[in-house]
């Protein structure tokens, strides 16, 4: 018995150091493995940040991208290629970009990340009152984050001279394009000259107008005889019928 129990204790000790032994092994590979792990976070990160500053860049004149760093341990991401989880995905503002990641075992996992796209805009350069037809003068650039402008501003001057305000307007306030209107170029009650086209004949006759129309616009008319057609806006009083 005794010599029984002698034998066991050496078998102890020799398990015992060799825990000790994976134990020093494993802690002196730590810091390796998470250097590792850092250096995959920043190439994901790098992928979807230019990425997404590719994607914006048509936007405005300057893009910034913060990619927010997720806080779980994930397993490596290797070669890592973002794309965009929805079709006419907004680009500013708080963005989701997919992530391929390829490896023995593919998988897709998901990043979060803020851009800001810096733009310029049309802003009133003085009060306008309601139902006044905009000129040059009565708007102007500034620059501004497009994800704090409102989701209808308008971007460019030339996509507002021209047009008819439906609402009075202070100096200051960014143009937003539901806040215009083309102007009319026909009017109810109007008599309006119409050109009727066709295969190889062209006619042109007088009508009265039944409705409002702006440029492009389809407008009802009534002829002579009391018929009603639909007519599409060319010039001022002046409508085409094609056939």
């Amino acid at each position: 018995m005794r010599n029984r129990n002698h034998s066991a204790r050496p078998s102890l000790g020799t398990h015992f150091m060799k825990l000790l032994a994976i134990a020093a092994f494993m802690a002196l590979c730590a810091p390796w493995a998470l250097a590792e792990d850092a250096a995959t976070a920043t190439r994901l990160e790098q992928r979807v940040h230019d990425f997404l500053v590719e994607q914006a860049r048509p936007l405005g004149d300057s893009v910034s991208v913060a990619v927010q760093r997720s806080q779980a341990r994930l397993p490596a991401c290797e070669d890592p290629r973002p794309f965009l989880p929805r079709n006419n995905q907004r680009l500013y503002g708080r963005v989701a970009v997919g992530v391929h990641c390829s490896g023995d075992a593919p998988r897709t996992r998901y990043v979060q990340a803020d851009v800001s796209v810096a733009v310029e805009h049309v802003v009133l350069a003085r009060d306008i009152a309601r139902g006044a037809t905009l000129t040059p003068q009565d708007v102007t650039l500034e620059r501004g984050l497009l994800e704090k402008l409102p989701r209808h501003a308008v971007r460019h001057i030339g996509d507002a001279t021209g047009l008819v305000t439906t609402r009075a307007l202070r100096a200051g306030t960014p143009l937003q394009d539901y806040q215009l209107r083309r102007q009319d170029l026909v009017k109810r009650g109007q008599t309006v000259s119409v050109i009727a086209r066709g295969d190889g004949f062209q006619i042109r006759r007088e009508a009265r107008a039944m409705d409002n129309g702006a440029m492009g616009e389809q407008v009802r008319l009534r002829i002579a005889n009391g018929e009603l057609l639909q007519a599409r806006v060319i010039g001022p009083k002046r409508l085409s019928v094609e056939f």
